[in-house]
């Protein structure tokens, strides 16, 4: 894999990327993340196919994500927002964001065939979610949360050596997931 998917998202608007083996990555952090989940503080638990428990138990998600060969992590770096005090401004960020990360999954599937991709926040594809009632109408395009699949976004982006943001910025990240052929 080469650095061309880097540049891609950088012209489009992500601050860095970085490829990674997602078969290394750690789950140590899975029982405090779901805790975080089920704290609820963004109003998606159990309200959503892309946030716990609608995306499976720790155990499923975590073999999940092991069972890819290459990972893409991406970061997007703005001015600070709060998701509580300009929650307009924050779910249009966010699904702005989600629209880049699906341009470079569709640039890297050209290539590598089926991408699986987590996101920040819920998908946003449906303007309401279908979960528990029915199946998923998108599920080849919605974007699960990181957190939700017990992925210490934070611990794995620092493993990067590329800086998070200040204390005068928001930053948002993906995870691009794929098999080698």
């Amino acid at each position: 894999m080469n650095a061309s998917y880097i540049d891609f998202a950088k012209e489009i608007g992500f601050t860095e990327g970085a490829f990674f083996d997602p078969k290394a990555l750690s789950f140590e952090d899975s029982a405090i993340l779901r805790d975080g989940c089920k704290a609820n503080d963004c109003g998606f638990y159990g309200r959503y196919w892309t946030c716990p428990p609608g995306v499976g138990s720790e155990k499923k998600v975590s073999a999940k994500i092991r069972s890819f060969d290459r990972g893409l992590i991406l970061q997007m770096l703005t001015e600070a927002v709060s998701c509580d005090l300009q929650p307009e401004l924050f779910a249009d960020l966010s699904h702005t964001f989600n629209d880049m990360t699906t341009m470079v999954k569709e640039e890297l599937e050209k290539e590598v065939g089926n991408v699986f991709t987590l996101g920040m926040s819920n998908c946003g594809i449906c303007e309401t979610c279908t979960y528990p009632k029915s199946p998923c109408r998108f599920p080849d395009r919605m974007i699960p949360c990181i957190s939700g699949h017990c992925v210490n976004v934070y611990r794995l982006w620092d493993s990067t050596g590329f800086r998070r943001a200040t204390l005068s910025e928001s930053d948002f990240y993906s995870i691009l997931l794929w098999n080698e052929s």
